[in-house]
């Protein structure tokens, strides 16, 4: 009986959250093998149409096997879809926090036809950022992403939603 209120009671909570219009709805999933859970932000826009990119948006996650530990690194994720047939297979992505330029190593992959009735490609690349420099990110008073020559700035929503994964982080609910 007692686990079935624990799950009805993050149940409960997870509704709620998602239902806030004011903070980043997440999902969390557990691996049964491996006692992990993921906890993954939605999606979001951080642009529409700019240069040679139809759009750039971002969603974060990270892994825990335990609720009180912090996770050593974060995943952030951007997916972008570009007006072109081929991707540049030499792009150079730095986060720009507070005016300095970082550089994380990254996985990249590319989304075949992301925008129906367009030849365009997207692209999804996996940034594995330390949580320190994620804690700074989420801190930040100004945040943008470098994608080539192309700037692409976080909004005031963009950074808070950065800024409330950070403190569900910081401040794990027992």
């Amino acid at each position: 009986m007692p686990r079935f209120l624990i799950i009805s009671t993050v149940v409960a909570l997870l509704t709620f959250v998602l239902s806030q219009d004011n903070s980043p709805p997440t999902g969390i999933v557990k691996d049964a093998r491996t006692s992990e859970h993921t906890v993954r932000s939605k999606s979001i826009s951080i642009s529409g149409p700019k240069e040679r990119y139809h759009s750039l948006s971002f969603s974060i996650s990270y892994l825990f096997t335990d609720i009180l530990a912090r996770p050593k690194t974060v995943n952030f994720e951007l997916v972008s879809i570009v007006k072109a047939r081929k991707l540049n297979p030499d792009l150079y992505v730095v986060f720009v926090i507070d005016g300095k330029e970082i550089h994380f190593s990254s996985n990249r992959s590319a989304i075949r036809r992301p925008v129906p009735g367009k030849s365009w490609i997207g692209e999804r690349m996996v940034f594995l950022i330390p949580y320190e420099q994620f804690h700074k990110m989420a801190e930040a008073k100004t945040l943008s992403v470098k994608l080539g020559g192309v700037t692409f700035d976080f909004d005031d929503k963009a950074r808070r939603a950065i800024g409330e994964l950070d403190f569900s982080i910081r401040q794990p609910t027992a």
